[in-house]
């Protein structure tokens, strides 16, 4: 036989179906779902049948409304990818949902991830909050997971850091790398769940093998800092380069800092001024910050004022309040900038809203003083008793002073000043001497005039010399 009638012979065999397509196709006409979704399968793939993408489509259809699940899953995959379909994520949705429905919980899981995206289909976290807790009932690890950051952010549902804990640890469980990164996260600062640097340290390192680089770097400050496992600076350098030329800007931060102060590795400022700069440009508002002092500085870069001012408006923006606060400190000075008072104002307000207590003290200093702003003695009492119980001594002592006025207000006032006098605020200590000798102890009194002399206090002095033996 000529050698080219041999291989169209064996061309048409090649396309002829295989036995078991053959039945697979004759069961599927007789409206068997199991066998349509099997030959669909090998349609796409091209075994024992030619390989056909859109016939593969057609029979996932009929799968699905013989009712499979499961067909219904891939079916939406189709239309969502385009593949034997022309491309539209919309005609996925229902399909997912009667996946969804039928126990077929990836489907619960793909369904809530474009609910949760609003790429393809309009944004609705309530949805997808609902579909991932199905999913996340069915042993979908990562649904576990999303569901947790929801409860963590506080959207859609109120925060709850419990709740979220307790999902990133059912996530983590069942390997999800993510869940065990942001578990590691809660653990280590005890958001949620209590503090437990040891187990923080574990989860961090498991999801940093398992390729998630923020992992990585709460793995690489536990090594710095020696936090539930023992210290190992190289290490951590190493971790935190990893994590730079993997893309995590937390990364070039951390490496940029170590740089900086030669931790481990030979002292680069500029360097160190290349590595903030990636930070910065990837929105960690860190690196801005740390860059924004080198350049004022003129450290590894040229000083230029006008730029690090910048620099802290970008940190501030990207949630460090640091930028905000130094910022506003150079606008209510008037330091290389033209003085603005309601500007410094409004950015020692943004710190406080963004947690910084620096920013609410300076904040509320200006509440109290009324510059420019407006006197406002409640809020700047409220931002005190907020301030000082946050640890910061003198404004327990300035509290101290306001609450002194109010009728009973001694004892509260005592109490304050005490607490700023433990904090070495020396004014706060002749307040406690002088209520201590007026209460008619004298030799109480005494350690304290004495600490508020030595902390500068003239009258305090003179005191101490009086009541000495």
């Amino acid at each position: 036989m000529p050698v080219l009638s041999v291989l169209v012979l064996s061309a048409v065999a090649a396309q002829a179906p295989s036995p078991q397509a053959t039945a697979l196709k004759k069961s599927c006409d007789q409206k068997v779902a199991a066998d349509c979704y099997t030959l669909a399968g090998l349609t796409k793939r091209g075994e024992g049948v030619p390989r056909d993408a859109e016939k593969a489509a057609d029979l996932l259809k009929k799968a699905c409304e013989l009712n499979l699940p499961a067909a219904c899953l891939d079916y939406a995959g189709a239309w969502r990818s385009g593949e034997g379909v022309k491309r539209d994520p919309l005609k996925a949705v229902p399909l997912y949902q009667r996946a969804c429905d039928g126990a077929v919980v990836e489907g619960c899981a793909q369904l809530a991830g474009m609910y949760a995206a609003g790429r393809e289909i309009e944004k609705h976290l309530g949805h997808a909050a609902e579909l991932f807790g199905r999913a996340c009932d069915g042993g979908i690890a990562a649904s576990c997971g999303m569901l947790a950051a929801m409860y963590a952010d506080g959207s859609p549902m109120a925060k709850d850091e419990a709740k979220a804990a307790a999902l990133y640890d059912k996530g983590c469980s069942g390997g999800d790398a993510t869940s065990c990164g942001r578990l590691a996260a809660m653990l280590r600062d005890g958001r949620g769940v209590a503090r437990d640097m040891p187990r923080a340290a574990a989860l961090a390192r498991k999801s940093c093998d398992a390729g998630e680089l923020a992992a990585c770097i709460g793995l690489a400050l536990a090594l710095q800092n020696g936090e539930g496992l023992p210290a190992d600076p190289k290490q951590a350098l190493e971790l935190f380069t990893k994590a730079c030329d993997g893309g995590e800007p937390r990364g070039c931060l951390g490496q940029g800092q170590r740089v900086r102060d030669g931790a481990g590795v030979a002292r680069d400022l500029p360097k160190a001024v290349e590595l903030f700069r990636k930070a910065c440009d990837g929105r960690a508002g860190a690196g801005c910050y740390e860059l924004a002092l080198l350049t004022a500085r003129g450290q590894g870069t040229p000083a230029d004022l006008a730029k690090a001012t910048s620099l802290l408006r970008d940190a501030c923006t990207e949630d460090d309040p640091r930028g905000c606060v130094t910022l506003g400190e150079l606008f209510q000075s008037g330091r290389g900038v033209v003085k603005d008072l309601n500007r410094a104002a409004k950015l020692f307000e943004e710190a406080c809203q963004k947690g910084s207590l620096p920013g609410c003290s300076a904040h509320a200093a200006m509440l109290e003083a009324g510059d420019i702003i407006g006197r406002d003695m409640a809020r700047a009492r409220s931002l005190y008793e907020k301030t000082c119980a946050g640890g910061i001594a003198a404004d327990c002592y300035t509290l101290g002073k306001i609450v002194k006025n109010d009728p009973n207000g001694r004892k509260p006032a005592f109490d304050l000043f005490s607490k700023a006098c433990a904090g070495n605020i020396a004014p706060a200590c002749h307040e406690v001497a002088q209520a201590w000798e007026i209460g008619r102890e004298p030799m109480k009194a005494l350690p304290f005039y004495q600490k508020a002399c030595a902390g500068g206090v003239a009258a305090a002095c003179e005191r101490a010399k009086r009541l000495a033996p």
